[in-house]
């Protein structure tokens, strides 16, 4: 079971969190799902999170309330807005993302490539996802009990790659189910 790579270690640097634990998981062939563990309190004066375009997704697991607003390149940032211990934030990566975040941050943010659509369709049969919907602070029990179950796993280098695998691959199928739009017909 591989805990570091250099996805975490972008993901570290977009958080500012020295040395988070970290997960990291193949579910299926080549396409790695890489989750690290928030944990910061964000002075005013270094309070921004800023992720550059990638082809890729966020999802964000909020452990805590957490007080954030979103910067958008060119406009005055939007007024911040508290969200709630267990909701989530999906974010399509492929023009990048940026936050303000005032105190606390916990979070589980896990990095899904977007090939990893491709290969979940190519595995089950099923007609391909092109994007994910993206949502902001929105309540989805089925992640939160995922991110449960991943959390005490998360830094461990002992874990059953099998059993992390099959956690990762439930939590592909739900993304893709609940938020998974395409541009082709079915």
């Amino acid at each position: 079971m591989k805990t570091a790579s250099t996805v975490a270690d972008k993901m570290s640097k977009w958080f500012k969190v020295g040395n988070p634990s970290t997960l990291v998981i193949k579910p299926l062939k080549d396409a790695e799902m890489t989750i690290i563990h928030v944990s910061r309190d964000y002075p005013e004066q270094d309070a921004s999170v800023v992720i550059p375009a990638e082809d890729a997704f966020l999802i964000v697991l909020y452990l805590k309330d957490v007080e954030h607003s979103d910067i958008v390149l060119g406009m005055p940032p939007s007024a911040f807005r508290i969200y709630p211990e267990g909701s989530i934030c999906l974010l399509n990566l492929a023009r990048g993302a940026a936050i303000s975040v005032r105190g606390r941050f916990e979070a589980l943010a896990i990095h899904l490539p977007r090939n990893h659509l491709t290969e979940l369709a190519e595995q089950t049969g099923e007609p391909r996802i092109d994007d994910l919907a993206v949502c902001r602070g929105r309540d989805d029990p089925t992640i939160r009990d995922i991110g449960a179950a991943l959390l005490p796993l998360i830094g461990q280098h002992d874990v059953e790659e099998s059993l992390v695998s099959h956690i990762a691959l439930a939590l592909n199928a739900h993304l893709a189910h609940c938020y998974g739009r395409s541009r082709r017909p079915h």
